[in-house]
């Protein structure tokens, strides 16, 4: 395993009212790896993702016991507009704002005090290229990002998360609403991702997490069942419920 992680929980439990989601969760992501989450509907893969940016405090009767870190630093002493510039987060479908492609992707350099008109330009040609979508979209600033395909809207959401310079990118389902080929793209773009990026993906795709993850963990009813490397957990799983989803004898 690598040497250091970046996000990690230590006995975690979140509840929804009476309805225990996360239950004793205790779990790593290693630094510039791809890290899957994995198992059925309802298992709390998203609700466990949603932990490293806080994005549950948004839920009504939520209570979460146990500790969240990201780089070692106890969640609750991070300022939390700090926590999401550092770790950003990418949803199950495109949700590019009603406003033209480019100011779609200054919009966070706005947000967080770093728009400097004369290095806008630049940022915005630099993330574009790291999705792949530069010469796609140079001449198309002024369109709206809402014309888009929905291949191209989830790649600009991606590189508007970067304008921001984040250290982890959480991704919920980001190939849920997208083709077998749109699908391969942005696979192909996370593992180029991660040689600057952590990244934590959910994912209901098997062979999805198969392909492009480094680690992955296995989630059902709450808990995480099992975690390690991929190929690990793919061909050697060592608990009989973590063989049982992956051969398909449920889920």
């Amino acid at each position: 395993m690598m040497n250091d992680f970046v996000l990690s929980t230590e006995n975690l439990n979140l509840t929804y009212g009476t309805f225990h989601a996360l239950k004793n969760v205790d779990f790593s992501v290693y630094q510039n790896s791809i890290t899957a989450l994995i198992g059925p509907s309802g298992c709390g893969k998203s609700t466990l993702l949603r932990c490293f940016n806080r994005m549950n405090d948004l839920i009504d009767d939520v209570k979460i016991t146990g500790n969240i870190f990201v780089n070692r630093q106890n969640l609750d002493d991070i300022d939390i507009i700090e926590l999401r510039k550092k770790v950003g987060m990418v949803f199950q479908r495109p949700n590019p704002f009603p406003f033209s492609v480019y100011e779609n992707m200054v919009y966070g350099l706005k947000i967080h005090g770093m728009d400097h008109r004369r290095k806008n330009h630049d940022i915005v040609e630099k993330c574009l290229r790291a999705v792949g979508l530069w010469e796609d979209l140079k001449d198309k600033f002024h369109a709206s990002a809402l014309s888009l395909s929905e291949e191209i809207k989830q790649r600009l959401c991606i590189a508007r998360l970067l304008t921001v310079e984040p250290e982890i990118i959480l991704l919920d389902e980001p190939c849920s609403a997208l083709d077998p080929i749109a699908t391969m793209r942005v696979e192909e773009l996370m593992i180029e991702l991660k040689k600057d990026y952590t990244i934590l993906i959910v994912t209901h795709n098997m062979q999805q997490a198969a392909r492009v993850s480094d680690y992955t963990g296995f989630m059902l009813l709450g808990e995480l069942i099992e975690f390690g490397e991929t190929s690990q957990i793919f061909t050697s799983p060592q608990d009989s419920k973590t063989e049982g989803y992956i051969t398909g004898r449920f889920g």
